[in-house]
């Protein structure tokens, strides 16, 4: 994880570990955690509890309950908007826990996830028009199944939201009753009214790939118009429910969640541990990447698309810059002697400042 003082961009976050055990978990609490919080439903119902039994750090989590034989967002779960200031991108992260008898639904087995979302957050099956926000909510499906559930300006699956399959390594995703799954997820919005919006998964900080409705796997869904009137990603909805409106999503038995370790952040370093990706840059909005990843000691790699002679510099997880080097002909630089580990490099592309994680074996 990078130094917090030099590269966190981490704007709120909780553990929680500053609540008492036993104590029901209101707006109040979001806000002494340092979220801004307009309203809540759930929460105020005495269905959020900090619980001690389960937690992925530290001693404490956060557990909902979900009431057998309830559905829809006033009887199950709960809901808060998390807002933060409107930015065109946010990465989130998230712990989540299923009880090892946790009910899919009935009739229809399905309920919703945090997710990012914007403006006035278009969800509960409304036609997103563009002026009306996004939403890009987490959802478990038949069986446990991980899907994005995301309503944008030209969703196709009206009237809801539409469902994107989540894989990783090659399989559909399978929430196991039990364990614990790490949640990240990067939104950018679109610009003006281009279809340039961006969505991305990781899955216990490995990347994850999207199913497309015509079956092909993707990096990341892109090509989305989510508004056409400037919004911006402002929230990490925190919604969680059964449903669907109806008793055929209720849960067979009383069901329950764990929550731990929220982070929202402008940085993919506060939220995904370890991990590189090609087709990701840590900072900038340009197409330059780099290869291969990782890199060899005393070897080459590629800076693609950035100028001859550009200086690269490389900065250790401390935030000191240890060396530089020029990029030859063909993007080319050679990779100084340094010990087997993760370091940023950082370089000018465009006039803007890119910096972007490396492995060197």
């Amino acid at each position: 994880m990078l130094s917090v003082n030099l590269y966190s961009q981490i704007v709120a976050s909780t553990d929680f570990e500053q609540f008492s055990k036993g104590s029901f978990f209101t707006r109040s609490q979001w806000q002494s955690a340092g979220f801004t919080v307009p309203w809540v439903n759930g929460f105020d119902a005495n269905r959020a509890v900090i619980d001690g039994e389960y937690s992925k750090s530290g001693s404490n989590a956060l557990r909902l309950y979900y009431p057998k034989g309830q559905f829809g967002t006033a009887n199950t779960g709960g809901q808060a908007p998390l807002m933060v200031p409107p930015q065109d991108e946010y990465f989130i992260s998230y712990y989540v826990r299923f009880s090892e008898d946790f009910s899919w639904g009935t009739n229809s087995e399905g309920g919703k996830l945090p997710g990012l979302a914007g403006g006035g957050r278009c969800s509960g099956c409304a036609t997103c028009t563009g002026s009306n926000g996004f939403t890009a909510r987490l959802m478990w499906r038949t069986n446990g199944k991980a899907v994005i559930y995301l309503y944008h300006l030209n969703k196709v699956n009206p009237p809801c939201g539409d469902n994107y399959d989540i894989v990783v390594d090659g399989k559909t995703l399978y929430f196991e009753k039990g364990q614990w799954y790490k949640i990240s997820q990067r939104v950018k919005v679109n610009t003006g009214t281009n279809k340039d919006g961006e969505v991305e998964m990781w899955i216990n900080d490995q990347h994850a790939q999207i199913k497309l409705y015509n079956g092909s796997l993707v990096d990341k869904l892109s090509g989305i118009q989510f508004v056409s009137n400037g919004d911006k990603v402002d929230a990490l909805y925190f919604s969680t429910f059964h449903g669907g409106s109806t008793t055929d999503w209720a849960p067979l038995v009383d069901s329950y969640v764990w929550f731990d370790d929220i982070v929202i952040s402008t940085k993919v370093t506060d939220v995904v541990n370890g991990t590189v990706t090609s087709n990701w840059q840590t900072s900038g909005s340009n197409n330059s990447g780099i290869s291969p990843i990782p890199v060899k000691q005393n070897e080459v790699v590629y800076v693609h698309g950035v100028a001859e002679n550009s200086t690269i510099e490389w900065i250790d997880m401390m935030g000191k810059v240890f060396a530089k080097s020029m990029v030859d002909k063909g993007g080319i630089v050679f990779v100084p002697p340094v010990n087997n580990g993760i370091y940023l490099i950082k370089y000018f592309d465009r006039n803007e400042v890119v910096m972007k994680r490396i492995v060197v074996e």
